[in-house]
């Protein structure tokens, strides 16, 4: 339920993101495929603001083509990602940048949700190539989509709207993100 955000301004935002999705690395057109737009802007946004403002990560890792949706986010706040990508059912992984940028690093995976886990098993293995510090992951759609017995160990710590975004601060966050993206 939004109280503050125009209907129209949540539109634009959610074209940019699909058009965002659509030219990045690792877009894929299909019929299973989740939507490419975020369940909730406003949290997306805001997610993305309150993992950057807290400085603990150094990359930012997009599992296309849907951890794109999220990645948008971060990269409207000034954050650089690098993007890799996961066929569907998930049996193969490619790194569409260069990751040796994550060595000694503390990264932070960017993923719609997380199900049989595969998938994540196929980008941890890809990055732990590369020893980084640590890792940890961003789910942007609700808990209830969630598999989190799934995240294998090697994730430190996973990050949800539900859990960090106080849902007394919705009015606040609205207003933050009428601010941020009517100026864009």
């Amino acid at each position: 339920e939004l109280r503050m955000v125009p209907v129209g301004l949540i539109d634009r935002v959610v074209a940019e993101v699909w058009q965002h999705c659509r030219q990045s690395k690792g877009y894929e057109d299909a019929p299973y495929v989740n939507p490419l737009v975020p369940v909730d802007c406003v949290s997306a946004f805001m997610m993305a603001r309150l993992l950057i403002e807290r400085r603990i990560f150094d990359h930012y890792v997009s599992v296309a083509p849907e951890g794109h949706v999220y990645g948008y986010f971060f990269e409207q706040l000034g954050q650089p990602i690098l993007s890799v990508y996961v066929d569907y059912p998930p049996r193969s992984f490619a790194a569409l940048d260069d990751l040796s940028p994550v060595r000694d690093g503390r990264v932070l995976i960017l993923e719609d949700d997380v199900v049989s886990g595969i998938t994540l098993r196929l980008v941890t293995r890809a990055l732990l190539e590369h020893q980084p510090r640590s890792l940890s992951l961003y789910l942007g759609r609700l808990k209830e989509d969630q598999v989190l017995e799934n995240v294998c160990p090697e994730i430190e710590k996973v990050y949800l709207a539900e859990d960090h975004l106080d849902p007394r601060r919705r009015e606040e966050y609205e207003a933050e993100f009428v601010r941020f993206f009517a100026r864009t």
